[in-house]
């Protein structure tokens, strides 16, 4: 199943999108546009026409959506809350911000990046980030007269600073700097985590824009170094495409901060396709951020989002209703399925268990048949076999023993040649022995009763039972004989 995701930059004069289709063998671009605007006062210009050509020209149908606006209209503050629980710390931030903040907290759109650096004991690290709220209202309204809700609303570069995060190795140091006309703003990766994110404002474009961006970097990371814990020693710095063709910046900011400086053009670090008709060319100074937005949807990056809705869960369930009833359907029908094979697994049972009850009961009448009656067959037989054995304890030790081979060599001499028998069952136990078989006679029957009464270790001999069997030619017999 694929997912179609809508990343948007927006910028203060340009609005950049990309399409990520996504699936679970490969992510590829379906579709880009850049659109350049003047600004609110040019309304054929502005961010909100931008938005309506983005919807006129892209097929977004069953998109989600995931925005970023500058990072420079935020306020970036590293530090501990004394909880780990997410929805405590998001109810004591504003109250841990205000002294540190220029404007009033309930003024403020206010999120969090937990940080996953040195131990801190009960103390949870965070970055806090700010926006004033009549800063975020234009890009919401606007957005909203498309029909765009996104998913996430966050800053822009932080997307990719987060891509660069979960692509580095475990032990990597990093710098992302996103640069653009009038800002810079840096993400410190320690160890591939994201652990600090400062914004400046840099001069018009001129020889001394490289130097005081770097000097910006270094006081910052001198600051960072000096307050925290952790071992920070950046082994490169990776830069957005500022359409520098000579390459003269990234140059320049690797010869000041004495580190390799690269390019990021994520779709390339990550072997992205681009499988659109989009007649336009892939510029990755203005698509990557776009792009890494899309790609942090897909992939579950954690980050800041600064447009959590108020009912986002009425929300998931109307945009997802068709897919919802689809799988409560089914999950339905599987149920029913399970209710079904349970129950028939449990009268197959039954049908066993009863079956079984009824050859332990005949195997106890015949073990036992001066016993009518019989209960409970499983219990009853491991009385008996329990009063058996005290039995044949208490004849070990008080009374004569008799051996078995002794008692079969006594019936067979007793029983007379000239009579008919066979026997298919002998059962000797200490005090009795039951004999089963068949005659041709009811005379017969009390010949043998009368021969086996003369053996001297027999007390007694008693017919059980004597029946015409089914054939009606021989008679079922059997003998009862206490010792």
């Amino acid at each position: 199943m694929s997912r179609k995701v809508l990343g948007i930059d927006i910028r203060n004069q340009s609005l950049t999108a990309v399409l990520l289709n996504s699936s679970l063998r490969e992510h590829h671009v379906d579709d880009f546009i850049h659109l350049p605007f003047s600004g609110p006062d040019d309304p054929e210009r502005s961010l909100s026409a931008a938005l309506e050509t983005l919807t006129e020209r892209m097929d977004l149908t069953g998109s989600d959506y995931v925005v970023s606006v500058p990072a420079h209209q935020f306020i970036f503050r590293n530090m501990q809350v004394p909880f780990h629980n997410a929805k405590k710390i998001r109810m004591v931030l504003p109250f841990e911000l205000e002294p540190t903040l220029p404007f009033a907290v309930e003024d403020l759109a206010i999120d969090f990046h937990t940080l996953n650096g040195a131990p801190a004991g009960d103390q949870t690290e965070l970055i806090a980030a700010a926006i004033e709220k009549n800063q975020l209202a234009p890009y919401i309204e606007a957005l909203s007269t498309v029909n765009i809700d996104p998913e996430k609303l966050t800053l822009s570069g932080l997307s990719i600073a987060l891509c660069l995060a979960h692509q580095a190795d475990p032990q990597e140091d990093l710098l992302f700097i996103e640069i653009d006309d009038t800002h810079a703003t840096l993400f410190v990766l320690v160890d591939g985590r994201l652990q600090l994110i400062r914004s400046f404002p840099l001069p018009a474009a001129g020889p001394s824009k490289t130097s005081i961006l770097c000097a910006q970097i270094q006081q910052t990371l001198a600051a960072f170094q000096e307050s925290s814990e952790l071992n920070f020693e950046p082994i490169e710095a990776v830069i957005n495409d500022i359409e520098d063709d000579e390459g003269e910046m990234a140059t320049d900011i690797s010869n000041i901060l004495d580190i390799p400086v690269k390019v990021s053009s994520i779709a390339e670090r990550l072997d992205i396709p681009l499988k659109t008709d989009a007649d336009i060319q892939w510029i990755p100074g203005q698509m990557d951020n776009a792009l890494a937005l899309a790609l942090m949807e897909v992939e579950g990056y954690g980050g800041l989002n600064f447009h959590k809705g108020q009912f986002a869960a009425q929300k998931f369930v109307v945009k997802h209703k068709s897919a919802l009833i689809k799988t409560g359907i089914l999950a339905a029908a599987v149920l029913v399925l399970m209710f079904f094979n349970l129950m028939m697994k449990t009268h197959t049972l039954n049908n066993r268990i009863d079956a079984i009850k009824g050859q332990m009961a005949q195997i106890f009448k015949e073990t036992f048949p001066e016993i009518k009656s019989v209960k409970y067959p499983f219990e009853e037989m491991k009385a008996k076999m329990r009063e058996t054995k005290g039995n044949a304890a208490f004849q070990a030790d008080t009374g004569p023993h008799v051996r078995s081979i002794d008692i079969i060599n006594k019936i067979s001499e007793k029983i007379p040649e000239n009579i008919t028998v066979n026997l298919n069952r002998l059962v000797i136990q200490p005090d009795n022995v039951l004999i089963s078989g068949t005659t041709d006679a009811y005379d017969s029957v009390d010949t043998i009763k009368s021969s086996l009464e003369e053996v001297q270790q027999f007390e007694k001999v008693s017919i059980s039972s004597a029946n015409i069997d089914r054939s009606g030619k021989e008679v079922q017999f059997m003998l009862k004989v206490e010792l």
